[in-house]
């Protein structure tokens, strides 16, 4: 969902620090301990599922976005349209246009991101340290990368969600087999250095569950300033997707130090970053994170919330379906959201995450994941009945969405 008091602004050089070196700082507070809190510590922040998305294009890019301009340097892209009550919704997605029955293989970079923090210690006096990197293999072959069953073919997670919005367009033979060739794919994670991040005092608060576990809820605010200082010293690159990911810990709002709701797990944004003569470099990139499964049910209540690919599999899916952040819709209600919390742009999962039961179990490589179910453009279009695979709104899991958007029940903000 997008949350706007948030500011991301890549042109703001932040504090971060590799795993070879920490920076110095002057800690003046005394270390403690982690907190040992039970359940109602979450609940008091009106703990919930979230996302959010951020497009930081210039409104001359934008309009060249959608245009298909070939001075726009990024990641393969194709545009179509809708309507609805009149209006026409332009929008662009990752790939290859659904007709041309082509595959389109986008490069992954994979940054895992890990903590050390001034403020918590263990009972040896030693910082504690939460590493993302133990969950490494776990994501790099996960159904997001490597490929399981689903019913448009046997292919990858948000590959699958795709297939499955676009059926009518490329499986007009209606056999859904090899050459029904389109196909939306991420190439296997390049990893790049993992990097440790110095958490300073005031900008979380790492936490005890009853079973032992630790966990973390840090300042959304600190973290989105360590992820602009890494997007420009990273060596990422605009013809890939680079993925940020941490490890057991969310993410909320802090004023003076105390946390103030909770939980963000992730968003999705697209930038400028250089022009070289009439060419215009626009970058995305995903930021996620990812809880062990006795984490995911101290928070949430629920060990398969934000467990291991859920966020990301969220992120992802709204990247290849709204990779820009301007595929504009009408202006729905979010299902499962109190009456007025709307939005009006295609995102793909905000529409499924209030939702219960939003997760989709896969088994791989002896492991279970948890990939959150996904909306379908056919959603968004308001079509009735929808023309996507069995007439379905929402992939895997046909029954979380079974009618298109109800709009609004308030106007639109004002643009």
């Amino acid at each position: 969902m997008v949350r706007p008091p948030v500011c991301l602004c890549f042109l703001v050089l932040c504090l971060f620090v590799s795993v070879t070196a920490f920076g110095q700082q002057n800690i003046a507070t005394a270390r403690r301990h982690p907190v040992s809190v039970d359940s109602s510590f979450f609940a008091s922040l009106n703990t919930k599922p979230k996302h959010m998305a951020f497009n930081k294009l210039s409104a001359s890019t934008n309009a060249a976005a959608k245009q298909q301009d070939p001075r726009i340097i990024s990641l393969p892209s194709f545009t179509r349209a809708f309507s609805f009550g009149g209006q026409v919704y332009p929008y662009t997605m990752v790939g290859q246009d659904p007709n041309r029955k082509q595959t389109t293989t986008v490069p992954t970079q994979y940054i895992p991101l890990s903590f050390f923090f001034d403020e918590f210690v263990d009972q040896n006096n030693n910082n504690i340290v939460i590493d993302s990197t133990t969950i490494n293999d776990e994501i790099k072959h996960s159904p997001l990368f490597e490929n399981s069953q689903y019913a448009t073919g046997f292919t990858q997670y948000e590959d699958a969600q795709m297939r499955a919005e676009f059926y009518p367009l490329f499986n007009k033979d209606g056999d859904n087999d090899g050459d029904d060739n389109f196909h939306v794919l991420f190439g296997h994670p390049q990893t790049l250095i993992p990097v440790t991040i110095e958490v300073p005092v005031g900008s979380s608060i790492v936490f005890q569950a009853p079973d032992g576990s630790l966990g973390a809820l840090i300042d959304i605010n600190f973290i989105v300033s360590q992820l602009n200082t890494l997007v420009q010293t990273e060596p990422i690159s605009v013809n890939a997707v680079p993925i940020f990911l941490t490890r057991n810990a969310v993410y909320g709002d802090f004023i003076q130090g105390q946390p103030q709701d909770c939980c963000i797990g992730g968003f999705h944004t697209a930038f400028e970053t250089n022009q070289v003569g009439n060419k215009i470099f626009v970058q995305t990139f995903a930021f996620a994170i990812s809880l062990d499964a006795d984490i995911a049910d101290f928070v949430f209540g629920d060990p398969t919330l934000f467990a291991d690919i859920f966020p990301l599999s969220h992120e992802l899916g709204e990247l290849l379906n709204d990779p820009f952040i301007n595929n504009a819709t009408p202006n729905y209600q979010i299902p499962g959201a109190p009456a007025g919390v709307c939005q009006n742009n295609l995102e793909v999962g905000d529409i499924v995450e209030n939702l219960p039961n939003p997760t989709q179990p896969i088994s791989l490589h002896g492991f279970t994941y948890h990939p959150q179910t996904l909306g379908l453009l056919q959603w968004f279009e308001g079509k009735t009945p929808s023309d996507a695979i069995n007439g379905d709104y929402s992939f895997p899991d046909p029954t979380a969405l079974i009618s298109p958007f109800k709009p609004c029940p308030v106007p639109p903000p004002a643009t």
